[in-house]
């Protein structure tokens, strides 16, 4: 009977024994993170131990604390030999997702990137808006520098993996999200043609390159077609004096001993002179917006005195009778202008007068059509020669009444109003050469 206990006391031993040796050897923990199993441990403490040094590490990286994105869970499970093979410090590295407290960028609500130091960010973002300055005439003055949208740098819970080294943050700031497209100019080109070549207005090409002279383009020249789209839109505002002329008036008197063409200067004319204050605004370095602020005048013009034969010639009327065309305002004068922004001067060598679309346009005086047709910018064009070197243009016309070779007189209709070629509205562009050189149209009308 005892020998029976003692064996029973063995088996039940052999058999504990046993069975806590299946639980060791069959027996481990799931470690599941986002529903999904990524690996398996037996022992709770090592992948406690794994991971909190793994923390620490990164903690240190970004001196900041840590803590896990998502939920892990361990579950006990059966032994998937497989999953315990997995090496635990690439699995946490791989799987583990961490997050911390970070200075990041917000766009309209929108967070854009994360860096380590808010000091560096708020840096970047006054470069960004810096280069937007630069090329301004240095005598204007900067009103304001900002950006369209709602920019801010607050602090979010991101990633760890998401935060961007300084380099990485400048580059994603300060690419382009659609690159500036440029085109050549080739032989025949023209601002209005390029233009329609490219979907665009006239005024969409002189707005998004304001330094060209739209007269003088060659081949060859780069021409901006379409903005690049930068990540923030920077709005500036300035203003800057400039001093503008005030072009003289001619006064007439007729001498019937003179034929039309001869005259005589009894007192020379004199430009006046203006300063005027303009503010302009500029959207990432290209113009959106000019006007007028204040005008005074520095000095009155001297009217020019002009003694002229009694042969007929075209000249000015009332009710804004210019003379050569039935208009409502001169929109641009002869001679240099100064760019009250960037500084620049250009040359216009003719008057251009506004006038509503088939106005009629008429010849100054008699000659001859040595021109008509198209020609570039000028869009639709009459030359007329008048003998003596002297000729007179007729530009961005809509019609042609006169062709080459036909004898006018003064006040002959030659042409309508329009806005072909380089014009970004219905008017005359009227130039008067001699010898090739233009002349100031009003000592002429």
């Amino acid at each position: 009977m005892r020998k029976k206990l003692v064996v029973g006391v063995i088996a039940l031993i052999v058999a504990s024994a046993s069975f806590l040796y299946y639980q060791k050897e069959t027996l481990a923990y799931n470690v599941i993170i986002n529903g999904e199993v990524v690996t398996q441990v037996k022992d709770l403490r090592a992948w406690e131990q794994a991971l909190t040094g793994y923390k620490a590490e990164v903690a240190e990286q970004i001196n900041g604390a840590v803590r896990e994105r998502d939920e892990i869970v361990l579950e006990k499970t059966r032994v998937r030999p497989e999953m315990l093979a997995k090496d635990l410090g690439q699995v946490i590295q791989e799987e583990v997702a961490l997050t911390t407290d970070a200075p990041s960028l917000f766009v309209d609500g929108d967070r854009r990137l994360s860096v380590l130091s808010a000091e560096d960010l708020e840096a970047m973002l006054e470069e960004y808006k810096e280069r937007y300055t630069r090329g301004i005439d240095p005598a204007a003055r900067i009103q304001s520098v900002k950006f369209r949208q709602q920019v801010e740098v607050k602090t979010s819970r991101v990633e760890v993996d998401s935060i961007l080294t300084g380099e990485q943050a400048r580059d994603a700031l300060f690419k382009l999200e659609e690159e500036e497209l440029q085109v050549q100019v080739q032989p025949g080109d023209y601002l209005g043609k390029i233009a329609r070549d490219h979907n665009a207005t006239l005024q969409d090409i002189l707005d998004l390159n304001p330094l060209i002279d739209a007269e003088r383009i060659k081949p060859g020249d780069m021409i901006v077609v379409r903005r690049g789209k930068p990540l923030l839109d920077v709005v500036v505002t300035v203003t800057n004096t400039v001093l503008e002329q005030i072009p003289y008036e001619t006064e007439y008197r007729k001498d019937a001993g003179l034929m039309s063409r001869d005259r005589q200067v009894l007192r020379q004319g004199v430009n006046g002179e203006r300063k005027v204050t303009y503010r302009v605004t500029l959207v990432n370095g290209y113009q959106q917006s000019m006007e007028t602020v204040s005008e005074e005048v520095v000095k009155e013009p001297v009217t020019r005195v002009l003694q002229v034969g009694t042969r007929k010639t075209l000249s000015r009327g009332v009710n804004r009778n210019y003379g050569v065309v039935q208009g409502t305002r001169v929109s641009s004068g002869f001679g240099w202008r100064t760019h009250p922004i960037f500084g620049t001067r250009k040359f216009h060598a003719g008057i251009d007068i506004a006038a509503p679309t088939g106005n009629g346009v008429y010849a100054y005086t008699s000659g001859v059509v040595s021109f008509a047709g198209q020609s570039g910018g000028y869009g639709n064009l009459i030359i007329i020669d008048h003998g003596g070197g002297m000729e007179t243009r007729y530009a961005h016309l809509s019609k042609f009444y006169v062709s080459t070779g036909q004898k006018v007189s003064a006040g002959t209709k030659i042409g309508a109003v329009g806005s072909t070629g380089d014009a970004t509205g219905p008017h005359l562009h009227f130039e008067v050469r001699k010898g090739g050189e233009p002349q100031n149209p009003w000592d002429y009308i």
